[in-house]
């Protein structure tokens, strides 16, 4: 799909900012100037749509297959892999929303249905921004920043489904070369490495799992 990129106004420098609505990303250099195409890295995912009734889910995942040097998770709906973007209504999301919505989770988080003030649709927080709330709101549909009347994290599944908190085991792990995260939605089951564990070692050192996991997708936004 071809990059959309429009002017969206300028920033606290003083400098123009342009947006792609397509996929959802920043369209400018450091200097303001538009660019041919957007900085997304994952364009590929959005050639490839998935259109389904929520009815018809009936399980909902996200892998990281290695998560200590591949950030871009994997979606499985209905246990079959899928490759590119979820549309509901007029939300568009990937493996990233999924991403905040397993943060949120993890960090005991209430979400809120967080509506732009600008093109109306709803908005989701992810990386840092979804343990983190916050006022002031970047929607990746419009690139406009808008304002909420109070801190608070948003997530567009909450629209569609009921997701559960996650439930950890008083346990640890011992992480050497690879770090499996297996997150089911509709169950709230989160494992490391095929194992319910609140807690890992890894490089001689104990960590909690939410602390690591926080640390690993703060950039994911």
């Amino acid at each position: 799909m071809e990059c959309n990129i429009q002017y969206v106004g300028k920033q606290r420098n003083g400098t123009k900012k342009y947006w792609c609505t397509t996929h959802k990303s920043i369209a400018s250099n450091n200097k303001g100037e538009e660019l041919k195409e957007c900085l997304c890295t994952n364009k590929k995912l959005y050639e490839n749509e998935l259109c389904i009734n929520k009815e018809e889910i009936k399980s909902m995942k996200l892998i990281y297959s290695n998560i200590l040097n591949q950030l871009e998770g994997k979606i499985y709906i209905n246990d079959k892999e899928f490759s590119g973007v979820l549309i509901f209504n007029d939300s568009i999301l990937s493996y990233k929303d999924l991403g905040g919505m397993l943060l949120s989770k993890l960090n005991n988080i209430e979400l809120e249905n967080v509506r732009c003030s600008h093109c109306n649709r709803f908005h989701s927080d992810n990386g840092k921004f979804a343990y983190t709330p916050h006022k002031t709101h970047l929607c990746l549909y419009c690139g406009h920043l808008f304002r909420a009347q109070k801190h608070n994290i948003g997530n567009e599944l909450k629209k569609y489904f009921n997701i559960p908190d996650i439930k950890l085991s008083d346990k640890r792990i011992i992480i050497e070369d690879s770090c499996r995260i297996d997150y089911d939605l509709f169950s709230g089951t989160l494992l490391v490495n095929n194992q319910n564990v609140n807690r890992i070692i890894i490089d001689k050192r104990e960590e909690n799992i939410c602390n690591f996991l926080n640390k690993a997708l703060e950039n994911e936004f």
